[in-house]
């Protein structure tokens, strides 16, 4: 009896009334915890009938809860001890693998090399934006105490201590460098790496020499057991982590600025570095890696367990780093803003890991540090008085206050981002060099005006606008980039392609007659070769554009017409069907609403942008890959022209560009073809073919 008087006494805690859901102030009567249902002896009882049968006499949707037990509570208890969602929660099988974990086991070497390997896994996958609590974290050895152990010593336990710890020690030592580069903020959390909420110690009582005399003395003893089997794969482990944790150290920006030779020493040891996965991968060892590590951590949310790369990958992902890590050294030799920018154009195809990508922007500016072989300022104080015939007054006002060098620089530290992130906030410095480009004009006009008081300084034809028109060729560079960046992510719909094409080729001919217009006032060999180096990849680019818009323009007309018949089969068909030709233009104008700042009320702004299709409708479906063939065909010829005109700066932009010429120009002649061949095997029909653009759209 009572035990019954107790449990209706804590069943009257309980509420249907929605208003109850309100925590009662702290310090209250009722703001203190009911005491725990137990029966007269202490013991817990079972209320699971009870429970059930109360939810029964519920409608639906109304809830029994304790008035300090909130829904949210509710939610966030639901994780507890279930393994869909407790990442923590030790399984009967993880509990027998966590038990299996013996830091003093006796090691073999191939037992040893599994550790290795694995632990080689671990950090590939942690470089390519994993959590240090599902990756390095999960190994043992990587996070043991190794306070008091005999590392480096032959002790009972040598391969442990001669041979695994100093590779574990040394991989800690390595990531210490990236940790560093991670912290300075040049990366974004989620999007590139996995900070998490621990601090982590990569050894920190051990320095780079300390790690390299490890490692030295770990190949001495290998060496010594080279018949056994397992001892040349651990060679050659060792040997390449000694070159990967020089060249870190080598190639860190607080290294470079002492000494700028640094960065090819590090290259150096990097080409020294061989790296192949084994066919032998060693005995697996139970219990050293601990997926579920982070139940010892305190985490700000459960953290997955994570599939790490595979071996042969993970030896890929590693080479590929190396090879980015060249772009290092580059960007220190850099030699022009050309240079400068045909580099960042490349990192930003080549989409490094979040690492390499931090260390080149911390390369291209670090606090008051320039590890550059010239300073921003000096690179652009250069490039303007190169292209234009800039005096000396124009330029003084100008740079006094910065705002150029910072606008300069945050535009390579964007491109320098993962590439998403580069072409969003693309589109945000768009507006700050349109409001520079203004600026500038303004400066421009002062300047002309204070050297030739009797001209009209607001006019074009007499003002050269030098550092304006500076401006102005780098927002075209910008605006041309984040454009067709889009492409590259696979961020249009197929039926919108053609409008980006248009927009890139109008945004290419207003450079190209931008640049021609530079030329006329930039008297001088030495700026007429610059801006003829500049101009060339322009108008390729200019004549590439056009083909690839006259291309996709063709499809979408075939498209458009052959609707009906693949309504059900093409998302795009169907839009283009149904869509009025006004929503289609009002959908382009909004989505594409950055590309108007070409049309900026500025001195310099060129007008009359038109919808793409108006130029295009009178063609036939031939002429257009006429058309098209014949622009690479100009294309091909700027190029080679180019090839032979060609610095350090542009040589490898000018023949990425002329493949892609290449493989353009093909893709146009095996058009040409098939649509000859179609036509007369009665697929295509004269009618499609010869369709005009205007037609298709009335059609439609």
């Amino acid at each position: 009896m009572a035990d019954s008087e107790q449990l209706s006494s804590g069943l009257s805690g309980l509420s249907l009334d929605a208003n109850a859901a309100e925590v009662p102030e702290a310090g209250s009567a009722e703001g203190q915890l009911p005491e725990p249902i137990v029966t007269s002896d202490g013991e817990w009882i079972d209320i699971t009938t009870l429970v059930d049968r109360a939810a029964s006499e519920l409608a639906s949707g109304a809830l029994i809860k304790q008035t300090h037990f909130t829904l949210f509570d509710a939610m966030m208890s639901v994780e507890v001890m279930d393994p869909r969602l407790d990442m923590g929660i030790l399984t009967a099988d993880d509990a027998l693998e966590v038990s299996q974990w013996d830091i003093d086991r006796q090691l073999t070497l191939r037992e040893a090399l599994w550790v290795a390997l694995q632990l080689l896994r671990c950090e590939m996958t942690w470089h390519g934006s994993a959590s240090l609590l599902q990756t390095l974290y999960t190994c043992n050895y990587f996070t043991a105490n190794v306070d008091g152990l005999p590392i480096g010593q032959d002790s009972s336990n040598a391969v442990r201590d001669m041979v695994l710890f100093p590779i574990v020690i040394a991989t800690g030592v390595g990531c210490r460098y990236v940790w560093s580069e991670f912290s300075r903020y040049n990366l974004f959390g989620e999007e590139d790496v996995q900070m998490g909420t621990i601090e982590p110690q990569f050894f920190a009582d051990f320095s780079q020499h300390d790690a390299d005399i490890l490692l030295y003395e770990a190949r001495m003893y290998l060496e010594f057991r080279m018949n056994e089997p397992g001892a040349r794969e651990l060679i050659e482990i060792v040997d390449s982590r000694r070159h990967w944790l020089r060249a870190l150290g080598l190639l860190s920006a607080e290294r470079m600025i002492e000494d700028a030779s640094a960065a090819a020493d590090g290259l150096a040891e990097l080409r020294q570095m061989h790296v192949a996965w084994p066919d032998d991968e060693g005995t697996p060892v139970r219990g050293v890696f601990d997926p579920k590590c982070m139940r010892r951590y305190a985490a700000a949310a459960p953290i997955k367990p994570r599939e790490l790369i595979e071996g042969p990958a993970c030896v890929q992902e590693l080479e590929r780093m190396a090879k980015d890590l060249e772009l290092v050294e580059s960007l220190v030799r850099v030699e022009s803003v050309e240079h400068l920018v045909y580099m960042f154009q490349k990192i930003h195809i080549r989409a490094p890991s979040p690492f390499v990508r931090s260390l080149l922007m911390t390369t291209l500016a670090n606090n008051e540090h320039v590890v550059l072989a010239e300073s921003p300022e000096a690179l652009v104080r250069r490039a303007v008085l190169e292209m234009v015939a800039a005096p000396p007054r124009a330029l003084a006002g100008w740079f006094a206050n910065g705002d150029i060098i910072r606008v300069f620089l945050d535009w390579f530290r964007t491109l320098a981002q993962n590439p998403p992130r580069a072409r969003r906030v693309a589109y945000k410095c768009l507006g700050t060099w349109d409001a520079l480009q203004g600026e500038a004009e303004q400066a421009d006009i002062d300047a002309f005006g204070a050297e030739h008081p009797g001209r009209d300084a607001a006019d074009p034809a007499q003002n050269p606008f030098w550092v304006s028109s500076w401006v102005y060729h780098m927002k075209l560079m910008l605006l041309e980039g984040a454009l067709l960046g889009g492409v590259r992510l696979h961020v249009y719909a197929a039926y919108e392609l053609p409008i980006i094409f248009g927009y890139a080729t109008q945004g290419f001919e207003a450079h190209a007659a931008h640049l021609d217009r530079m030329h006329m006032g930039a008297p001088g060999a030495a700026r007429t070769q610059r801006l003829q180096r500049v101009g060339v990849l322009v108008r390729a680019q200019r004549e590439m554009a056009v083909a690839t818009w006259l291309i996709s323009h063709m499809f979408e007309r075939l498209l458009v017409f052959r609707a009906p018949w693949h309504s059900k089969h093409s998302d795009a068909a169907t839009v283009l069907r149904l869509e009025s030709t006004s929503a289609q233009r009002a959908r382009y104008a909004l989505r594409f609403r950055h590309v108007s700042m070409l049309g900026s009320p500025t001195h310099l702004s060129f007008d009359g942008w038109c919808a793409s299709a108006e130029h295009l409708d009178e063609c036939l479906l031939p002429e257009l890959l006429g058309h098209a063939q014949n622009a690479l065909s100009a294309a091909r010829t700027i190029l080679g022209d180019a090839k032979d005109h060609r610095d350090s700066g542009n040589a490898s932009v000018v023949d990425a560009w002329a493949d892609a010429c290449r493989l353009l120009y093909a893709v146009v002649v095996a058009n040409l073809v098939a649509m000859a061949r179609l036509q007369q095997s009665g697929v295509l029909r004269a009618k499609e073919l010869m369709v005009s653009g205007a037609a298709a759209l009335e059609y439609r």
